[in-house]
């Protein structure tokens, strides 16, 4: 009960802060939206997916190694090493970085991007100090979360989205050119990166030399050879395929409007699984450290019968909103983005439960098994990708997309099968696919038939009760989990006391133990 405390306690922290950051988030970008129009904005977007690229592939293995390293260091009580660990992991990234954003600008200089040709040295030089920012940012967030302290991190996003929001509605307000608002970008970076630091030296997080054991050292470079191919694969299949030809077969509109589409379902998936899949990693990381790949099979299926819950209502909620919610925030200009919001919203919520299985690939060091599942789903995105976006454009990239995605996901299960012997809980499992497709079919049916401007939010009230409602009914949730709930809820003055008896009473629609 303990350890599901604590590890519901971070969930919380983060998830809390993952709200205050995509909620903000998506206002600014919303504000950048209207300000910009939908050509303008296409050029903004791409900019923005490049610098994310750049940050990717400039950090590569460091903050995931540096996850599983530090929390195992702890697991193993060798604090000594897990501060030497700091110092080699930020000495790599400053490195890395350096050498990533070195090719970026000779490249750059060869052949610019055609955006960015009348104004090269100013885009350039945004680019060059919003990658160098962010990325040292999540450096040094990882590293925290390698000690399971989320507040360095978490805390930094949310006062960097509190200043985003202000200087995105300045400049929204003086009519602000597609410069500007990525110079804002890297300005944030800069301020995001120095708060973590701070936070990091106030919490007794430092980086001391030190020897680290030649096993342990022997693991690390083998960990980090591997997670670099990994995460370099990564970059690939990180919708660079699709946002490249999209770029190069279509107009600067479609662009804009396939990154609308992630931007608010990456949003989605933030404030509804982030909070698992920050904490999810390093307590599979010290379950490791502490009893091998066996001890990581029933966090496992806990893990992925949760993110599974939280799939299909992020799945159903994005068949029931996108129409209403792209209308209501962007207005009708960017109704184009409707369909690719609904398929990205409806895809994501499958392969949420891919975040399970690849954590305990990464926690159990078998990048290899990682990267054989990346380099075969970059085989399909290719595929794919040339395939259908040339001739299709727009449907084209969502089904390119969807495929390499649904892809991924089996790939990574069946190895993360093959590594835990997992036993999954198909049942409760099943009703919940039951509960999520009677829960979107009603809500579906609420919003198409109030015929009003804000009829989404009806279906999405129809759709959260009837999916929760369902749930209980059903008998998808253990015992324990109500235990959990109730002593949370307890926590809360007045109405917690009053409301936890009933959570527990709930109790009597547990499964059975054995499902």
């Amino acid at each position: 009960m303990k350890e599901k405390i604590a590890l519901l306690r971070n969930v919380a922290l983060v998830a809390m802060a993952s709200y205050v950051e995509s909620a903000v988030g998506l206002l600014a970008g919303v504000l950048i939206a209207r300000t910009l129009g939908p050509t303008d904005y296409g050029h903004y977007a791409f900019g923005i997916w490049l610098c994310g690229a750049l940050i990717m592939a400039g950090n590569n293995a460091l903050p995931t190694s540096s996850i599983k390293f530090l929390a195992e260091a702890r697991g193993a009580g060798r604090e000594d090493v897990a501060q030497a660990l700091v110092q080699r992991f930020l000495r790599l990234q400053l490195i890395s970085s350096g050498l990533v954003l070195g090719i970026f600008v000779i490249a750059m200089i060869v052949r610019p991007v055609s955006d960015w040709s009348e104004q090269l040295p100013l885009f350039l030089g945004i680019a060059v100090v919003a990658v160098w920012s962010r990325a040292g940012f999540w450096m040094r967030g990882a590293i925290s979360k390698g000690y399971e302290l989320f507040v360095p991190e978490n805390a930094s996003l949310a006062l960097t989205a509190i200043a985003n929001l202000v200087l995105v509605v300045v400049l929204a307000w003086k009519g602000a050119t597609v410069a500007q608002f990525f110079a804002a970008y890297a300005v944030l970076g800069l301020f995001s990166n120095i708060l973590v630091r701070l936070l990091l030296r106030r919490m007794g997080v430092s980086a001391v030399a030190g020897s680290i054991p030649d096993e342990l050292n022997r693991r690390l470079r083998k960990h980090l050879v591997l997670t670099g191919i990994m995460m370099l694969l990564v970059v690939a299949t990180n919708k660079a395929v699709e946002m490249t030809l999209l770029k190069a077969y279509t107009n600067a509109e479609t662009v804009g409007y396939f990154a609308i589409a992630g931007a608010l379902t990456k949003g989605a998936v933030e404030i509804l699984a982030g909070g698992m899949a920050a904490v999810l990693l390093p307590a599979m990381a010290r379950r490791f450290g502490e009893g091998g790949a066996e001890s990581l099979g029933r966090m496992l299926a806990e893990s992925t019968r949760m993110y599974w819950f939280v799939g299909l209502a992020i799945a159903g909620l994005g068949l029931t909103v996108s129409e209403g919610l792209v209308h209501l925030l962007y207005g009708e200009r960017y109704e184009g983005a409707i369909p690719a919001l609904m398929w990205h919203l409806v895809v994501a919520g499958f392969v949420v439960v891919n975040g399970a299985a690849a954590a305990v690939l990464t926690a159990s060091d078998r990048q290899i098994d990682r990267i054989r599942v990346i380099l075969c789903a970059l085989i399909v995105n290719l595929i794919a990708g040339f395939l259908l976006i040339p001739r299709f454009g727009l449907p084209g990239a969502i089904a390119s997309f969807a495929i390499t995605q649904l892809c991924d996901t089996a790939i990574s299960w069946w190895y993360a099968h093959r590594r835990t012997n997992v036993k999954l809980p198909f049942g409760p499992m099943a009703r919940l696919l039951a509960a999520g497709a009677i829960a979107t079919a009603l809500g579906y049916l609420t919003a198409e038939s109030l015929h009003l401007k804000l009829a989404f939010i009806g279906g999405a009230v129809v759709f959260t009760t009837v999916y929760l409602t369902l749930s209980v009914l059903l008998r998808t949730w253990r015992v324990g989990d109500y235990e959990v709930i109730a002593n949370v809820i307890g926590r809360l003055p007045k109405v917690g006391r009053a409301l936890s008896p009933r959570v527990l009473s709930l109790q009597r629609f547990a499964m059975a133990e054995s499902a």
